[in-house]
């Protein structure tokens, strides 16, 4: 009966290790998901002078391929200035596992209407909870 138990607590735990190494792992899918929204966003940023956000607006967008569909929501702050965050869940839907990152640019434009997008700071880009 004493070796039954143990064999059972020693199956129990190995089972909940799997979990907890499945979570972790849909974890960090969801980050990676979640800053390639990101870089994405950077890297197809629209140039057009006539930006449809305008101060205080918002744009929200579902971008997918990275894995789990990860929402991207772009807000103006000024008028060079915009907070974009990425959330991203999880493939399973038993799984819990989201994360969302922020990130501050600004994007100001050049007299021929180009841009350059640059990182605000040294930490240009935060995990939100």
């Amino acid at each position: 009966m004493l070796i039954a138990a143990l064999v059972v607590s020693v199956f129990l735990a190995a089972m909940e290790e799997s979990r907890m190494s499945g979570a972790a792992a849909g974890k960090q899918l969801a980050l990676s998901a979640a800053e390639s929204a990101i870089e994405t966003t950077i890297a197809t940023w629209s140039s057009n002078p006539a930006d449809p956000i305008g101060i205080e607006g918002i744009r929200s967008s579902v971008i997918e391929g990275f894995g789990p569909p990860v929402t991207v929501i772009v807000t103006r702050l000024d008028s060079s200035l915009y907070w974009i965050v990425a959330e991203s869940g999880s493939l399973s839907s038993q799984s819990s596992a989201m994360r969302r990152i922020g990130a501050i640019i600004s994007v100001p434009a050049a007299p021929d209407h180009s841009i350059t997008i640059d990182r605000i700071g040294e930490r240009w880009r935060s995990e939100l909870f």
